[in-house]
């Protein structure tokens, strides 16, 4: 398994911004208040292909440092909605390539420490979280940690747990936008077609709320100890 980087950090005091990237607009509305001078709140839209097109984008110019944040999906039983973990490395599920994280980040940040897989698609039943080996998933980590990599910035993940290992994800990505935000008329339509799925609904929009706000107290805390 290839591993980059060799996880001492380079992160210093400068006036280079702090980048922190999320995937969806609900993610980035529970973040907006972090935006100060010196933190820039970016969202990269949903999927691998997006995340790289914009850490690609971002890593143009001088960075401090990028902090990949948002949701995830518990891959082990004992995790629980508004759970935060601090990803000591994030692996790529096809390629197996490893981005560990920044040491002096992952020092300061608070928060239950493990892999972060990013995976080729939506873990949305247990099954699909059981044949992945790690502690969390996403999509957009592994993509994002490369475009870090390649330009020497340091990096790491926060993310905030949504769905619990034995929970069910409705099959709503027909009904939200590139940023995740939804039709409200296609909800509406798909919730009367699979009524069952309302309750599960429900469930993903309170475990959303507790995970924006376990989000903006872990990369706040860890934006306050980088002095920032």
């Amino acid at each position: 398994m290839p591993v980059f980087g060799t996880g001492t950090t380079k992160l210093v005091t400068s006036d280079d911004p702090i980048v922190v990237v999320c995937a969806l607009e609900i993610e980035r509305r529970a973040l907006v208040g972090l935006e100060r001078p010196g933190v820039e709140i970016h969202v990269s839209g949903m999927g691998a292909e997006a995340a790289a097109a914009l850490g690609e984008r971002l890593t143009e110019r001088p960075l401090r440092a990028m902090i990949a944040t948002g949701f995830c999906g518990a891959l082990v039983p004992r995790l629980g909605s508004g759970d935060v973990v601090v990803a000591d490395r994030v692996v790529h599920e096809n390629t197996g390539d490893a981005f560990p994280a920044d040491a002096l980040m992952l020092a300061a940040a608070d928060g239950r420490r493990g892999t972060l897989v990013s995976a080729t698609d939506v873990a949305r039943t247990p099954a699909d979280r059981a044949a992945l080996h790690g502690l969390v998933v996403d999509l957009e980590s592994a993509a994002l940690a490369r475009a870090a990599r390649d330009a020497d910035v340091p990096f790491i993940a926060i993310r905030a747990v949504t769905d619990r290992f034995r929970d069910r994800i409705p099959d709503i990505i027909g009904v939200l936008d590139h940023l995740g935000q939804p039709d409200r008329s296609a909800l509406i339509a798909f919730a009367l077609r699979h009524p069952r799925e309302i309750p599960r609904l429900l469930r993903l929009g309170r475990s959303a709320r507790r995970a924006g706000d376990a989000l903006t107290e872990a990369v706040g805390t860890l934006l306050t100890r980088l002095g920032v």
